[in-house]
């Protein structure tokens, strides 16, 4: 469980900077220079609330519910709600916004390798 922790760790902290982007700066470092366009999309808020904001919930979440073991169950469940969110996401950037956000990648990449560890731990 240590690499998924690092990978929720890591989910966090880009979701704070996308947090502090979105909500402050509104200028985004970015890879391919995507991430604005994305940003200012109309798919950047999910029911009136900016998508940075549910990935702190859900990188927080995780990160904290991977030390209790009695959890696993519902630990399990929200990555993979959260990794399909992701894929949809991923798929709206691609062929709708036609646009790439590397920092969105990132979060994806981290939140599908969660999802793979956990099976994998699942399997064992």
């Amino acid at each position: 469980m240590t690499i998924f922790r690092i990978l929720a760790f890591l989910g966090l902290i880009v979701s704070s900077y996308l947090i502090y982007a979105y909500e402050f700066s509104r200028h985004i470092l970015c890879i391919g220079g995507g991430c604005e366009f994305v940003a200012n999309s109309i798919y950047s808020k999910f029911l009136n609330i900016s998508l940075p904001f549910w990935g702190f919930m859900f990188y927080l979440s995780s990160f904290s519910l991977s030390f209790i073991k009695k959890l696993e169950k519902l630990l399990l469940f929200m990555v993979v709600v959260g990794a399909i969110f992701s894929l949809y996401l991923t798929i709206v950037e691609v062929f709708i916004i036609r646009s790439i956000c590397s920092w969105c990648l990132i979060s994806a990449a981290c939140s599908w390798l969660m999802l793979y560890i956990l099976i994998r731990n699942v399997k064992k």
